[in-house]
């Protein structure tokens, strides 16, 4: 295993990258990091298991880990294109691109491919090569391979930048599942997991355990978006605050799109104990332009599919005698 592994250590240390010092600043090495964040971010799945099969799909998945270290690593008016690194992988040896039946010419022809769209559509996913799939399963062999990508491109100042937010993402992935698989038999249950779990762990995986349980959608408008790159319409909001209930259940949160969030957090929306949306007659006040948000009044919530994940009543009573505004 050492002599494969010392070969794929010097296949990433050498990915072919574009190097401008006009493009790409110093923290880079005035390269793209394009494809060194997405091979992170395949490290990253296979710390989750997530790669039972030598699969690798353009997923939301995959793509909400690129983009959080894309946003570690750039500046805010960059967005980052996780096309490219997919698509250019195929240049280095060991990342092998699987066309969908008919598409064959089209990958074999194509130059580039920047669009995630048109790329789910010509390509079912990448395939890694047997043995480095096989060695990606060992910790320590994970843990080299995030060491050369780190220090070969990357300035050292940033390099605990990455490996912070790989433990995160590893950490906030585990957090997610307990919350998922946890026994909800005991409504007052709450979660006290500060002491294990870091702030920024914790929320990472309340997040995507709520948007998980919800598919997405908010709870109130029923609105869906997420996109390729792992961009969502929904956050995750929690019914009674963190900082008074220490609870992370899935059932004291809601997934809601930004507008609904607000509305409810500022007591302008609430959901009563059997589920039906009620508004407040502040949101037809003068000068208020409340759009849709008065047509969900008497609607009812869009739940998980999951009944052990609705709202806890006895949040939505909490929500409804402290942050709810009638009049």
């Amino acid at each position: 295993m050492k002599d494969k592994l010392a070969r794929y250590a010097r296949l990433f240390g050498k990915l072919r990258t574009d190097a401008s010092r006009s493009r790409w600043s110093p923290l880079t090495r005035n390269r793209a990091p394009h494809k060194p964040l997405l091979l992170l971010s395949v490290l990253d799945l296979f710390e989750q298991d997530s790669t039972r099969l030598n699969l690798l799909e353009l997923t939301p998945d995959i793509g909400e880990l690129f983009t959080r270290y894309w946003t570690r690593v750039m500046s805010p008016d960059r967005r980052g294109n996780m096309a490219l690194p997919f698509f250019h992988l195929r240049s280095d040896g060991f990342w092998h691109l699987l066309p969908k039946p008919g598409k064959e010419n089209v990958v074999t022809s194509a130059a580039q491919m920047r669009s995630l769209f048109r790329l789910r559509d010509t390509v079912t996913g990448a395939r890694l090569d047997d043995e480095l799939y096989e060695i990606l399963h060992a910790p320590e062999a994970r843990a080299t391979l995030r060491g050369v990508l780190t220090e070969a491109y990357f300035a050292p100042e940033l390099r605990p930048v990455l490996v912070e937010q790989s433990a995160t993402n590893h950490e906030a992935f585990r957090y997610s599942e307990e919350l998922l698989q946890r026994d909800y038999g005991k409504v007052a249950e709450t979660l006290t997991e500060q002491e294990t779990y870091r702030p920024a762990a914790r929320n990472q995986g309340f997040r995507r355990a709520v948007t998980t349980a919800y598919a997405h959608r908010c709870a109130l408008c029923g609105i869906r978006v997420l996109t390729l790159d792992g961009h969502t319409a929904v956050e995750a909001s929690h019914i009674i605050p963190w900082s008074l209930s220490q609870d992370d259940r899935p059932a004291n949160g809601m997934a809601l799109c930004r507008l609904c969030h607000w509305a409810f957090d500022e007591g302008l929306l609430k959901v009563s104990t059997n589920y039906g949306i009620v508004t407040s007659s502040q949101l037809t006040a003068t000068d208020n332009l409340p759009g849709y948000l008065t047509n969900l009044k008497g609607r009812g919530i869009v739940g998980p599919a999951e009944t052990a994940f609705w709202p806890d009543p006895e949040s939505l009573r909490w929500h409804h005698n402290n942050v709810f505004r009638p009049w």
